[in-house]
């Protein structure tokens, strides 16, 4: 055998040497580079999608993803969609991807804040996240909502409109009708609120989802919140929910001014029983909220920047 014929052989079981000792990460390097290359489109979003747009996560279709922004927007995003499951890629030139998605699935309070900016009937009950070594992060909802339900509240939403709204009504009066409505027709589940505040809650009630106070006259905050933001997106008006790890409410945007808006708070518990209406919650600034309440309604600004403004 030839000198030049001896050299290729070494040369070539070196090369496969290498190949199988290193086997896993050029597998691994290959399908990470074909998976960038993949085209990522979500479905086209069901009917329930928000119009608005917002400051702390915005509407993406970039779902190979290059930062930490970017994988809020992406969740976001999918939520919105109404999709039950989704996968996104992080991105080969994003380095901290899995140390950031580590912080973000396990932050419950920054998931919550993402869900509350999404339609309710887009929300989920639970979510879940599967990471693998290629990069791929596949999404899994629980909806919050079953269709039935979402039947039953769009069709007493509709007739509260058909009965009660008019053209000729501004915004203000249109959400006043529609926050007396509830108030009048509902009460504090009061019972399952201290059950859940001692970690004993087993109730099977909606209290805590919108056909709480629209179907069976009975409500937590998050069942006020939830069925005010569905009644807010029909009209078209820009909202979402504000959140602490006690309390939620609605935030809603009148002639470019965010306004908070607090059924819980005026539907209180009284100890003859009596149903009372007030509007000490009823479309006040963050200024006026927080002397009012300042514990109950403390809140983080950082992910509600238009309040901020």
């Amino acid at each position: 055998m030839k000198k030049k014929e001896i050299l290729s052989t070494i040369v070539l079981c070196i090369f496969l040497i290498f190949v199988y000792t290193y086997r896993a990460d050029i597998v691994k390097v290959i399908v990470q580079k074909a998976m960038q290359h993949e085209k990522l489109a979500l479905p086209l979003a069901n009917n329930y999608t928000d119009q608005f747009s917002f400051q702390f996560v915005k509407k993406t279709d970039e779902f190979h993803i290059k930062s930490y922004q970017g994988m809020l927007d992406a969740i976001y995003t999918i939520l919105e969609n109404g999709v039950d499951e989704f996968s996104f890629y992080c991105d080969g030139t994003y380095d901290n991807c899995m140390n950031d998605f580590e912080d973000i699935s396990h932050n419950q309070t920054l998931l919550s804040t993402i869900n509350n900016m999404v339609s309710p009937y887009n929300s989920y009950e639970k979510v879940y996240f599967k990471f693998n070594s290629y990069g791929k992060i596949t999404m899994s909802i629980d909806k919050l909502y079953s269709k039935e339900e979402i039947e039953l509240i769009e069709g007493k939403i509709d007739e509260f409109i058909n009965s009660n709204i008019s053209d000729g009504m501004n915004v203000t009066e249109k959400i006043n009708a529609f926050h007396d409505y509830l108030i009048n027709n509902s009460v504090y589940d009061k019972s399952r609120a201290d059950a859940i505040e001692s970690g004993n809650d087993t109730s099977n009630s909606n209290s805590h989802k919108a056909n709480g106070p629209l179907i069976d006259g009975i409500a937590l905050c998050s069942g006020y919140s939830d069925a005010m933001k569905i009644y807010l997106d029909k009209l078209g008006i820009p909202n979402y929910k504000v959140s602490n790890k006690n309390h939620i409410w609605n935030l809603v945007n009148i002639d470019d001014k965010w306004l908070h808006l607090d059924l819980t708070w005026d539907d209180p518990v009284t100890n003859t029983g009596e149903n009372i209406l007030l509007y000490k919650f009823f479309l006040v600034d963050t200024d006026t909220l927080l002397k009012l309440d300042p514990n109950g309604h403390n809140f983080n600004k950082d992910y509600y920047p238009e309040i901020s403004h």
